[in-house]
């Protein structure tokens, strides 16, 4: 499919052990189909000579290199342990952002409150009307 957004069924053909012969766009080209995980075509012509290559060219050793390259990257990859730790490391920057932005706020507040006492006559004789 071009232009494919993410991908899940190229995800899943490589999980299954199948060679991905997927669009040199969207998802399968941007993270799903790495080098030597299989392979990206645009034209009819590309995805004539990989399927070729796959079927004629490919010994069984090959393939399965291929295969075993796919699988290990879904797991490492888009498997559910994954997803579990990209998702805390992305809150626990998202924590530590927030902490940044409220100690920034903080110290511009006592900036401001500093400026404010700076400004203040040292006289205390000095009355406001």
């Amino acid at each position: 499919m071009w232009n494919e957004h993410f991908g899940i069924g190229v995800v899943e053909f490589m999980a299954a052990g199948i060679i991905p012969i997927a669009h040199n766009s969207g998802g399968p080209k941007m993270d799903i189909v790495v080098p030597g995980a299989g392979f990206l075509a645009t034209t009819a012509d590309e995805y004539c000579d990989h399927m070729i290559r796959c079927f004629e060219v490919l010994g069984e050793e090959e393939c399965q290199g291929i295969q075993e390259i796919g699988r290990s990257h879904v797991q490492d990859t888009f498997s559910d342990e994954a997803f579990r730790e990209q998702f805390v490391r992305n809150c626990e920057m998202i924590a530590q952002m927030d902490l940044d932005d409220n100690f920034a706020e903080e110290e511009e507040e006592q900036s401001e409150s500093d400026d404010i006492e700076e400004l203040k006559p040292e006289n205390e004789e000095f009355t406001e009307l």
